[in-house]
């Protein structure tokens, strides 16, 4: 269980024989180990007394100071910095099941969740985990996090072993990488999509951001590569011998737009001499790079560049990004997850670029995250809007007027005047489809699949593309 981890016995209790792992004490059942760990808002080491009422029969715990004697049939080991070497515990414990599977990773602030679903729908036998959900085969798993714990992540893969899976397709998120809940696996692809402002509550700086993103690179197998964005001036800075680029005017492997169609996108591929043009469902510029990455390092792979592109053309765009909701209007209504400034740019550009009449667009931003992103969310809707209804998305704990006013500040700057403020999601949503011509577009930002609002600490029931429906009818 210990290989490779420092660790100390504070106590041995009975023999156990291993059955599985829990950080939750609510999941623990007879005969598990229970990890004891302090979390962001919650200390597992508080709970240590009720999982062992559950049926734990060890504790690893970070906190030295334990009464150990209360429980003399438990064993305790103490771990520090148990969080980093949790993926290396559990690893040992499912015996290796990260060695068994063709790992590849996803990193960026954008994109990431489109490769993965393009990547699977390239390589059926798959397993997939990111932001929307987590699957094994043909069994789904709810997303609490983009990448989940290590513990989760190596249970998936022990899942997918036992299943026959061959690959195992991963979004990596900066959290995850700086947290080091992926350092147990060595990767044998990946992707760099792109690289913009975000998450800096959380990394403080935009170069710790950048940092956190580049340890994927660390992470690959000595003869991986990682297929980079070239045409990115933050990730074409970086020096390693482990990549491979792609881009438009530049790169390994080039591509372009040739035209827009009603249903997606003509596109251009090029694969050093071979070049092929095919149609895709999938809609703007930033898809054509993510295609391009997953291109890129499936060639990598070996995977044959006239197969990958049969796959994507035949695949149906990813719920909740840039997805179109049919209405009897003659208008453009999409729901998109655009929730970065680089991201809804990016939506906003496509949708303008193919809007014949006006076009309006709906969103907010997430409290008790990145303030500073809110201002240049506004002024960038103004460049493509022509009208724009800022509104709550999860406001969490922070007041959402506070957080509109926020957005406001940019649009103000702009010296943009069309627009209005409605603080129920709902009823903004209700607006714009009511403002709808034949001809005219609208796009509703900022949650896309998500089908909750968290406001103050309640979770409730709320879809963007549901609201939009009940509009129609």
């Amino acid at each position: 269980m210990f290989e490779n981890v420092e660790y100390t016995l504070l106590q041995k209790g009975k023999d156990f024989e291993f059955k599985s792992i829990e950080y939750d004490s609510r999941k623990i059942e007879k005969g598990d180990i229970f990890v004891a760990m302090k979390g962001f808002n919650t200390d597992g080491n508080n709970y240590v007394e009720k999982a062992i009422q559950n049926g734990a029969v060890c504790i690893l715990t970070d906190e030295k100071e334990h009464d150990v004697k209360k429980y003399p049939d438990i064993t305790f080991y103490y771990i520090p910095d148990l969080r980093k070497h949790l993926g290396v515990i559990c690893a040992n414990l499912y015996n290796h099941p990260e060695k068994k599977l063709k790992i590849i990773g996803v990193t960026g602030t954008n994109g990431k969740t489109t490769s993965t679903y393009i990547l699977e729908n390239v390589l059926p036998n798959s397993s997939r985990i990111g932001t929307t959900n987590y699957r094994v085969g043909d069994k789904y798993y709810e997303a609490h996090n983009t990448t989940p714990e290590s513990m989760d992540i190596i249970k998936l893969m022990d899942e997918s072993v036992k299943k026959g899976i061959e690959y195992f397709l991963m979004e990596v998120s900066s959290h995850a990488l700086a947290l080091g809940r992926v350092d147990m696996l060595k990767f044998d692809g990946a992707i760099f999509t792109n690289l913009t402002q975000d998450h800096l509550d959380y990394h403080k700086t935009f170069e710790n951001y950048f940092k956190a993103k580049c340890h994927l690179i660390d992470l690959l197998k000595d003869n991986s590569k990682i297929s980079v964005n070239i045409d990115d001036k933050y990730i074409k800075t970086i020096k390693s011998d482990k990549l491979n680029t792609f881009g438009v005017e530049n790169g390994d492997i080039r591509g372009k737009v040739i035209s827009y169609t009603t249903s997606g996108m003509n596109v251009e591929i090029k694969v050093k001499n071979e070049v092929k043009r095919f149609h895709t469902k999938l809609i703007g510029a930033y898809n054509l790079y993510n295609i391009l990455g997953v291109v890129s390092v499936l060639v990598n792979l070996g995977i044959d560049f006239s197969y990958i592109v049969d796959r994507i053309s035949k695949m149906e765009p990813v719920v909740g990004r840039f997805e179109l909701i049919e209405n009897n209007l003659g208008a453009r209504i999409v729901v998109d997850y655009a929730h970065t400034p680089d991201g809804l740019e990016n939506v906003l550009k496509t949708l303008k670029g193919i809007t014949d009449g006006k076009m309006y667009a709906v969103f907010g931003a997430g409290g008790d995250r990145d303030k500073t992103k809110r201002p240049i969310m506004g002024k960038i809707a103004c460049k493509y809007a022509d009208y724009i209804l800022i509104t709550s998305d999860n406001p969490r704990t922070e007041y959402p007027i506070s957080i509109m006013n926020d957005i406001e500040k940019g649009i103000i700057e702009a010296k943009y005047t069309n627009y209005t403020k409605i603080e129920k999601r709902e009823e903004a949503i209700q607006k714009a489809v009511s403002l709808l011509k034949s001809g005219d577009s609208l796009i509703i930002a900022g949650k896309g699949h998500e089908t909750y609002q968290i406001i103050g600490k309640t979770t409730r029931y709320f879809s963007d593309k549901e609201e939009v429906k009940k509009c129609l009818k």
